[in-house]
């Protein structure tokens, strides 16, 4: 009797799964939790790695080299801080509350986040990131790293080490890099001139960047006539220039309208720069000279178009003035011996300087440029004062001391600034004021595009290339990434010159990015920055 009993109880089944819930019911609840405690850790990690890459790439932004980079990074950073946060785990059971994601320079205590800046990162990802890349000089800084202070989430479930911690710490960090492209960019290369001739060594590109930027920004490039020659060499070096890609398409005419138009139809990435090979010169003299009002060639038809018009004040020493065929077809200048401009006659801006010699051109040794004896021909009165000249506009770099002398660019601007004196006339009858009618300019008014909102035609806008260097790794010869060390704003003192089978242009640098930079080109620059962790 027992024993059936015994068996039919054995055997009864009934509530077997209840009984195996009950025993199973803690572990199915822990393992819930758990798995909230991962989606919530998870979703923190994310939270906190958006902030980063926000505060990374807003950063990242404003490392453009010049001497304040650093301090606007942080300032960007700081602002982007202010408003980003994410879900902090709150206390207890609280699954809801936010921790802001905060940075202040001057204040580590009241950061969450580290924030450092790199000259270079490592090629694998893998690779962590060591002290020797990081800096504190902004004209080498590239990167911005922000790294996320250890954020502790507390856990549903205890972490099941020991059951004595109920928190987790949440860690996030992230790397970005600055990039600029320019548009509108006049589409050619100078080489640097202070690129040691022949030079095939990275580093001593480096220095030679390096020394463009130092020198700009000491003023020691202010007022001094760069003569650049044109090359399809091989080998080019510091006093050449040479061409870059457009995507309108290939040959010589093509790259003469964007010379003369100044639209390229592209935007040039600074890292990545595509150059044009062959012997293009006569065209794209032709292109640039219809800045002066010039039209010859396949121009001599584009008189009335206004993209080709000549600027405002176009004083150049030409041999003949008014409106015929030969004072507007090809640029004829007044000679002294092998020198542009005669002091009985007429004379261009930037005259007389004192030349010395690149391997490809010629560059003067300082600003001394007869300004003196220009004024007094092309004037014919007293000689305006230094203060009186760059009081009016100054392209002086130096933030204390002053020049000697003005640039001649900051002479032009002053004669832009009083018509009067465009429009007086040296001894051979030519006057700054560009001819119209006939062979000359036919199309809308000039004062109907300001510089303000059109730009100056006698300004042009090109890549500065450690040209030596760039070669001897194969990056001139055509569809390969070129490096530009910077962008430059240039003024034509003069229009481009024929001499024998060559052709040179006369400029001088009003503006560059990166250090020493004074901004100018900010409204043609496109800066992006690229999360690169």
């Amino acid at each position: 009797m027992l024993s059936r009993v015994v068996r039919r109880f054995w055997n009864d089944h009934r509530g077997y799964v209840i009984a195996l819930t009950l025993i199973a019911m803690p572990m199915l609840l822990g393992f819930s939790l758990l798995v909230i405690d991962v989606g919530r850790s998870s979703n923190l990690h994310t939270d906190l790695q958006n902030a980063v890459d926000a505060m990374a790439l807003a950063g990242a932004r404003e490392l453009d080299g010049r001497d304040d980079s650093i301090s606007r990074a942080q300032t960007a950073i700081k602002k982007i801080a202010n408003s980003a946060a994410f879900s902090g785990g709150g206390t207890g059971m609280s699954l809801g509350s936010y921790i802001t994601v905060a940075y202040d320079p001057g204040n580590d205590a009241a950061s969450t986040v580290n924030v450092r800046f790199l000259k270079s990162i490592p090629a694998d990802d893998d690779t962590p990131i060591p002290s020797s890349m990081e800096t504190t000089t902004a004209s080498e800084a590239s990167y911005a790293w922000v790294i996320a202070k250890p954020q502790a989430m507390q856990t549903i479930f205890p972490i099941p080490v020991g059951f004595t911690r109920n928190t987790i710490n949440i860690a996030a960090d992230a790397v970005a890099v600055y990039h600029a492209s320019a548009c509108d960019v006049t589409p050619i290369f100078i080489c640097n001139p202070y690129e040691p001739a022949g030079n095939t060594s990275e580093s001593a590109s480096d220095v030679a960047a390096a020394a463009l930027h130092t020198n700009f920004a000491a003023g020691n490039l202010y007022g001094r006539q760069i003569e650049l020659h044109s090359t399809s060499a091989s080998n080019p070096g510091p006093g050449n220039f040479g061409f870059l890609r457009t995507p309108l398409g290939n040959g010589a005419s093509v790259l003469a309208e964007a010379l003369a138009t100044g639209n390229p139809g592209t935007c040039y990435t600074q890292d990545s720069l595509d150059t044009e090979t062959g012997a293009k010169a006569g065209p794209v003299e032709d292109g640039v000279n219809t800045r002066f009002g010039f039209y010859s060639s396949s121009f001599n038809k584009a008189n009335g178009d206004y993209r080709y018009r000549p600027a405002q004040d176009v004083r150049s020493a030409q041999t003949i003035s008014g409106k015929g065929k030969k004072a507007c077809d090809t640029y004829d200048p007044v000679m002294a011996g092998a020198v542009v401009g005669d002091a009985t006659k007429a004379l261009p801006l930037g005259y007389g300087a004192s030349m010395t010699s690149l391997s490809g051109g010629k560059i003067s040794s300082s600003n001394n440029w007869q300004y003196t004896t220009y004024w007094n021909v092309a004037q014919g009165t007293a000689v305006p004062s230094v203060s009186t000249v760059l009081s009016n506009y100054s392209s002086y770099p130096a933030p204390t001391g002053a020049p000697n002398q003005p640039s001649a660019y900051d002479v032009y601007r002053y004669e832009l600034a009083n018509p009067s004196l465009i429009n007086h006339a040296s001894a051979n009858g030519e006057t700054g004021t560009p001819a119209t009618g006939g062979q000359c300019y036919t199309g809308p008014d000039l004062s109907n595009y300001t510089a303000a909102e059109y730009g100056d035609r006698r300004e042009i806008f090109s890549a500065i290339v450690n040209c030596g260097y760039e070669a001897s790794v194969g990056h001139l010869n055509g569809h390969k990434a070129t490096r530009a060390v910077a962008f430059a704003r240039m003024f034509l003192t003069k229009p481009a010159i024929k001499d024998s089978s060559e052709r040179y242009l006369s400029l001088e640098m009003i503006d560059i990015t990166g250090k020493g930079g004074r901004g100018t080109l900010d409204e043609f620059l496109r800066e992006e920055a690229e999360l690169v962790r």
